[in-house]
């Protein structure tokens, strides 16, 4: 089980589990059972072990968003020794000393201050020559860090994998009899798992005492992230830990706005198209904005899982973000004029629809395909990247061959993208034939569009 699942989130126990691959699903609350009252826990001691104390007062935030065009939280991203040190850094005084040395942190690396106050502190890698800043932390040595800045408590016991002489277990046990974390059905804790973004930010609200005003921020969305929705357990916890904001008596006085705020309308980014609605300050999720239906996580999708990953790939592997939408465009129509073999399959009727997800799948699993196959891989590519492209299954040529392709408008003229009849041609050595964005003036070619298109 996750640490999530080992802390006490406003009266339940929010928790994850394991997935494969190493990733974490997000599950329901359950209730939490047994809550030692504070009036009948033991007395603390009188100081936390390090001398010093974590900011509770102001809530300063401490983890952050990567700043890109649509801010991403990263909550499955499990943390570095360098980022621990930092969201701990931003907790304490400023007049806080950094005196500790270590030979693999470079004096103007972004976790130097971090590494040499909380070295001199004791808290993290204390006496050693190394900081190691890439290693992953793991969940019982991240506890002791934050553990560590607090009256230490033994009135618990320990969980049953956390040995009595590991150099966590006293920590752990005082997490455990503050209420912060709290075993498995099976009493285990998990120590040596990695902690993850969002185990850290709810460990430290709650180390801290901060708990989301859950009024405020359905009202004014303070921040969004694209890999943090409402409906993730997580969610008011990475707000309370990522946005400044003033409080009293538990609520929220005010926030201090985001600088950026994305345009209206679709980002492609990293891969996967979002659509940002300026009105609700977030991304769409589980709903449509005209023909772009977007999926609980925000991605446009196909309504195939399997499609979407194998489109993912596909757009990750030949665009970037150096390129405008029209190179993204050219190259997406290039994979799929050379990228497969034609295959003679029996044609579907004049104005057919509904092909396109079952047609794109056996292409794209076989490297085979006829016309129908092509246009239905280009169509889903072009939409991928924001083009509200519409598909043909109608016919072309003077004989009216039947025959499937793509268009789109742009500029106020509608163009045809044929990447089948294109490399038809090209086998045929004919390359001066360029039916990419191939504006048809006088209908020589003679395509012939049904009614009605998907």
């Amino acid at each position: 089980m996750a640490l999530a699942a080992l802390l006490l989130c406003g009266g339940v126990l929010a928790h994850a589990v394991r997935q494969g691959g190493g990733r974490r699903a997000e599950d329901a609350p359950v209730p939490l059972a047994a809550v030692v009252p504070a009036e009948e826990q033991a007395p603390e001691a009188a100081a936390p072990p390090v001398g010093v104390a974590l900011e509770t007062e102001r809530h300063v935030p401490f983890a952050y968003g990567d700043g890109g065009e649509l801010p991403a939280f990263r909550p499955w991203r499990e943390i570095t020794r360098a980022q621990a040190a930092q969201m701990l850094l931003r907790l304490l005084p400023e007049e806080t000393p950094a005196g500790a040395s270590y030979t693999d942190v470079a004096p103007d690396a972004w976790y130097a201050r971090a590494a040499e106050t909380l070295g001199a502190l004791g808290v993290v890698r204390p006496g050693e020559t190394e900081f190691l800043p890439e290693e992953l932390v793991t969940r019982g040595e991240f506890v002791r860090y934050v553990a560590s800045f607090f009256p230490l408590r033994e009135d618990a016991e320990l969980f049953a994998d956390v040995p009595e002489d590991s150099p966590d277990a006293p920590y752990i046990r005082s997490a455990r009899a503050a209420g912060w974390a709290r075993g498995k059905e099976d009493g285990t804790f998990r120590p040596d798992e990695h902690v993850t973004r969002a185990e850290a930010a709810v460990l430290l609200n709650r180390a801290l005492g901060r708990e989301a005003d859950r009024e405020y921020i359905d009202s004014v969305h303070p921040a969004f992230y694209v890999d943090v929705s409402p409906s993730h357990w997580f969610y008011y916890d990475v707000m309370e830990a990522s946005v400044a904001h003033g409080h009293e008596g538990g609520r929220w006085t005010g926030h201090t706005p985001r600088e950026k705020v994305p345009a209206d309308g679709f980002h492609l980014v990293d891969g996967w198209l979002y659509c940002y609605d300026s009105q609700r300050g977030d991304i769409l999720r589980g709903e449509s904005r005209g023909n772009f239906p977007f999926d609980a996580a925000g991605h446009f999708t196909s309504g195939s899982a399997e499609l979407d990953a194998k489109l993912h790939t596909i757009v990750v592997s030949r665009t970037d973000s150096s390129m405008t939408q029209e190179e993204k465009l050219r190259a997406l129509y290039l994979y799929t004029r050379d990228s497969f073999t034609y295959l003679r399959r029996p044609a579907y009727a004049f104005g057919a629809t509904g092909f396109m997800q079952q047609d794109a799948l056996n292409i794209l699993n076989t490297g085979y395909g006829n016309c129908y196959s092509y246009a239905s891989v280009l169509w889903y590519l072009t939409r991928w990247i924001g083009y509200d492209s519409v598909i043909y299954s109608g016919t072309v040529g003077s004989n009216r061959a039947p025959h499937s392709w793509v268009e789109i408008e742009m500029d106020g003229k509608t163009y045809i993208f044929d990447a089948e009849l294109e490399m038809a041609y090209r086998r045929k050595k004919r390359f001066d034939i360029n039916l990419y964005k191939f504006y048809d003036y006088d209908n020589r070619w003679l395509y012939r569009r049904p009614p009605t298109a998907a």
